[in-house]
């Protein structure tokens, strides 16, 4: 699981239990604020149709107290909503030594340090203990851990996501479903963020996890999309929603996908990046031990197994039928569209699809079958807008926002 002796692991898990105790990782509402106190945040309201979007500026401290200020009843709600799961995630993760936690809390503190006292802001500003938002943004690791020899049933509940990207010299476009558990639903949000010092971003976000997880741009025409995978190797090393939130840093594709690839990630996924300057984009599949990196061209299709020859056969779950399922809806699509005939509306059509439901690229809840479209973004590249549509695409609640714009919310065009 880690090329960590036991002796290292204690020995972490001694350092990090002294700071926990000694409020070194920031007991929330208690202690001093970190950096400077940030510009008055401004807000467009949310509608029927789009998400409330969050403009912020500052420090990583101040930005992420904002940000857990104003959305900190959606983050208990989703919190709430998920309260069986994280029971059974923080079970597990108590149930282990604890150097264990202790060590993904180090990598993270010391591969990204500035996305830690971020996360730590998010707490102080919602009131939601700091620990409580680690575990929840390193799931994909410990649910992997705690996954190991689960049954089939509950692989079946797992969510997730398709990506469909057409680029080549006609048209330059990213679409997106991205799918998540549905107690998230209710509480979606859209971010424009101005960091002291790095990119700008625009980006939607889940409440309590890291932004990065779903789709962004930032200000220097870098633009990403996030697969789930569900690889059996784990490394006890950076969290994959720490990198992602490192990679909206990335002033081109090429750095962004060095982090990606960070050679202390500590779990499997795939990523589509592109670069509007130099149009360029590619799709990354990732585990701890091996990537593959794929230039795109012409119609690329990816849901939430790894399907790249080079990591095909590694080892991942795939008793759920959703990923499969989605990706062959996706791939009949191909089979009778004109691939030079398509734009953003037609990128959009598979992505509504309900066929094989709740097993579909359009997702439901059903029953037991938790996973639902909680939004779809589609990158119009050349005409440099994002198109959101708020909840399942099917819906047709379409907005649309500018990629960039420093000091404005950006809104409609």
């Amino acid at each position: 699981m880690s090329g960590l002796t036991r002796r290292e692991l204690l020995k972490t898990g001694s350092a990090l239990a002294v700071a926990l105790g000694s409020g070194a990782l920031g007991a929330c509402g208690h202690g001093t604020a970190r950096g400077s106190a940030p510009e008055t945040p401004r807000e467009l309201a949310a509608t029927a149709d789009t998400f409330p979007l969050l403009e912020v500026r500052g420090t990583p401290y101040a930005i992420g107290h904002a940000i857990g200020r104003r959305f900190g009843a959606e983050i208990r709600a989703a919190l709430a909503g998920r309260a069986e799961a994280l029971r059974e995630l923080t079970a597990f993760v108590d149930a282990q030594p604890p150097a264990l936690h202790a060590t993904f809390v180090a990598a993270a503190q010391r591969h990204t340090p500035a996305v830690v006292e971020e996360l730590r802001g998010w707490a102080d500003g919602s009131g939601v203990p700091l620990r409580d938002l680690f575990i929840l943004n390193l799931a994909p690791e410990y649910g992997a851990l705690q996954a190991q020899g689960r049954s089939r049933a509950t692989c079946e509940r797992t969510p997730g996501c398709s990506t469909i990207v057409r680029w080549d010299r006609g048209r330059a476009l990213v679409a997106h479903n991205e799918d998540g558990d549905r107690a998230y639903a209710a509480g979606m949000f859209l971010l424009r963020v101005h960091p002291e010092g790095k990119p700008s971003f625009l980006c939607a976000s889940y409440p309590g996890v890291l932004p990065g997880n779903a789709p962004w741009v930032n200000d220097r025409g870098v633009l990403m999309t996030t697969n789930f995978i569900p690889g059996r190797e784990v490394k006890v090393g950076v969290g994959r929603y720490f990198l992602d939130r490192l990679a909206m840093e990335a002033t081109s594709l090429d750095a962004a996908l060095a982090i990606a690839r960070h050679p202390e990630r500590g779990y499997a996924f795939h990523h589509v990046i592109a670069e509007v300057a130099r149009r360029r984009a590619v799709a990354l599949e990732a585990t701890p031990s091996k990537a593959s990196v794929r230039e795109l061209a012409g119609l690329y299709l990816h849901t939430n197994h790894l399907v790249h020859p080079p990591l095909a056969d590694e080892p991942q779950d795939l008793a759920t039928p959703s990923s499969t399922r989605r990706l062959e809806t996706l791939e009949r699509w191909r089979a009778g569209v004109d691939v030079a005939a398509l734009d953003a509306a037609g990128l959009a059509v598979p992505l509504t699809s309900h066929d094989g439901r709740p097993y579909s690229p359009c997702r439901h809840p059903a029953g037991e079958i938790r996973g639902a479209t909680l939004l779809t973004a589609i990158f119009d590249v050349d005409r440099r807008i994002l198109r959101i549509a708020k909840g399942q695409p099917c819906a047709g609640r379409w907005h649309d926002y500018a990629f960039f714009g420093r000091g404005t919310l950006g809104g409609s065009l």
